[in-house]
């Protein structure tokens, strides 16, 4: 399998955007399948002018598989608590630079969120295409006997470059010296290498994998879903990002709370001062009401300022901070035509059409009357603008891993008369 570029992706929703992501992602390998996501996929971005909805995706069909995996047991290896919310079963190899490179961007992810990630990980040894790959797998098992296993996995990928290139031979000294400095039995480690210990399990493991019509090095499923996306560092993150969120999401929008004929202020409290935004219940009561009632909920707390176009608009909203969360829900538009984007400030639903605001909101930087008559304006900034319009660029497609320029610590609203 050829491994699809490690550029970094634009932006990923593998739960809740798989299908959209799959317009905007490098391709998958020829033949897979993507996966259907549990909601109606979306891709929301506060510049697009569309007002009807967009034509879904072509799905391909699945790859058929002669058989079902088989459950995961105490025989797997196993990183991570059982009762993470994530987790990865990967299939793979450590000689070809997909497998070695993907483990690599994998036990990343899971160091970034251990509490929250699990990795089982199943052999699919290359055989007989690379030449060190058998040898490679069975020495993780041997170092695996003496409690290592993952050990030898991390030093494996970590230091592909250095004994990738090298001859199988010489490969094998490399091995009996780093099981030293792993803290291994040399001895037992090298007795279980020079007698074939593990060989054999090389051998069902790739018989296995050839019976149950895996596609290639990495198979990884998360949470039981097949990972059709490439396996990168933006990839991975954003997937976990994601379906963490689900755990907060909503069934439903909230019922109607608030009063249209009262005053609402919202209080962003950011680490340099607050971004004051008064709030539009009689011009958008249902954007208004669904967002008073996450601020109590908590839901924008702690939350980045994931997109910032300066001099343009800031988006936020978003708690997972890739750019493709939201509640769970949507919520109707309310266009009032007496509402424009003529000025600095205005608050506005992100949406790509009819229908598809949910939490995440922009704030205009510039008048941008392009956007006029295609999304819910329901606030405006009174104080705090100037916080905004200093903010460095930032796109999750690109710096989702790189500390974010602003976190908004909460936010309050007020009623007013």
């Amino acid at each position: 399998m050829i491994r699809a570029s490690r550029a970094p992706l634009p932006c990923l929703g593998f739960v809740a955007c798989v299908a959209a992501l799959s317009a905007c992602s490098p391709a998958a390998p020829a033949g897979s399948a993507l996966p259907t996501p549990s909601r109606t996929p979306i891709l929301l971005g506060p510049t697009s002018t569309s007002t009807t909805a967009p034509t879904p995706l072509p799905t391909r069909p699945p790859t058929p598989t002669p058989a079902p995996l088989p459950s995961i047991d105490a025989d797997d290896w196993r990183l991570g608590a059982d009762t993470a919310p994530v987790r990865f079963l990967v299939y793979s190899d450590f000689q070809s630079t997909n497998g070695a490179l993907g483990l690599a961007d994998l036990l990343a992810t899971f160091d970034r969120h251990p509490e929250d990630v699990q990795i089982v990980f199943r052999h699919l040894p290359v055989l007989p295409q690379y030449d060190k790959d058998s040898l490679a797998g069975q020495a993780a098992e041997a170092a695996g006997r003496q409690g290592r296993f993952w050990d030898m996995v991390r030093l494996l990928v970590s230091a592909y470059p250095e004994w990738s290139v090298l001859p199988p031979e010489s490969f094998r000294d490399w091995l009996d010296e780093k099981a030293v400095a792993l803290g291994l039995d040399p001895d037992d480690f090298a007795a279980d290498l020079d007698g074939g210990r593990y060989a054999p399990l090389m051998v069902e493991a790739f018989q296995e994998a050839t019976d149950l019509g895996l596609p290639g090095v990495p198979t990884i499923l998360m949470n039981g879903t097949p990972f059709r996306l490439s396996p990168t560092p933006l990839s991975f993150e954003s997937a976990v990002r994601l379906e963490l969120l689900a755990d907060r999401q909503y069934a439903a929008p909230p019922p109607l709370t608030i009063d249209p004929a009262q005053g609402y202020t919202a209080f962003l409290e950011l680490a340099t001062g607050d971004i004051v935004v008064q709030l539009m219940p009689q011009a958008a009561p249902l954007a208004v009401n669904s967002f008073v009632f996450l601020a109590s909920e908590g839901w924008f707390d702690g939350m980045e300022i994931h997109l910032v176009e300066p001099g343009i608009l800031v988006e936020a909203g978003d708690p997972s901070g890739t750019g493709f969360g939201d509640p769970g829900y949507h919520l109707p538009d309310e266009i009032d035509p007496g509402l424009t984007f003529g000025a600095p400030g205005v608050v506005a639903m992100s949406s790509e059409g009819p229908g598809t605001g949910g939490s995440r909101f922009f704030i205009t930087l510039q008048p941008l009357p392009s956007l006029d008559g295609s999304r819910t304006i329901f606030g405006r900034v009174v104080e705090g603008l100037d916080l905004l319009a200093s903010l460095p660029a930032r796109d999750p497609g690109l710096d989702l891993l790189s500390p974010t320029a602003a976190i908004v610590r909460r936010v309050r609203v007020i009623v007013t008369e």
